[in-house]
């Protein structure tokens, strides 16, 4: 995670299985989601995102498209990283930004390896 993307979406984002595009499950599953959420991915389909004005959703979407743009690229190029940002430090984003990260979105990694916590 980029110290932007708390800052932008302090809620996290909610994942939504594959499902059939376009029936009531993934309605349903995404309307869920949107509960707590402002972004749910829908897995091996696309994105939806909501925000108070087409602005501020726009920028959500690009920020969550930009970071998981990153993440590909550093996969890409090795399945470890270098360095990580830990839990205290996006919690440090709280007071400075006006936000509450999400306690669910932070843990401590035992791991470099990507994917593993």
């Amino acid at each position: 995670m980029a110290t932007e993307c708390p800052v932008v979406f302090p809620d996290g984002i909610g994942v939504v299985p594959w499902m059939v595009p376009g029936g009531r499950d993934i309605a349903v599953a995404t309307s869920d989601i949107m509960k707590k959420q402002d972004v749910a991915i829908w897995a091996h389909h696309g994105m939806f995102a909501c925000g108070a004005d087409f602005d501020i959703t726009f920028g959500l979407m690009h920020t969550v498209e930009k970071a998981a743009e990153v993440l590909v690229k550093v996969m890409s190029m090795t399945n470890t990283k270098r360095q990580t940002i830990e839990p205290d430090d996006f919690r440090a984003l709280d007071e400075p930004f006006g936000i509450k990260v999400n306690e669910d979105c932070l843990y401590e990694k035992k791991s470099n390896i990507i994917g593993e916590r």
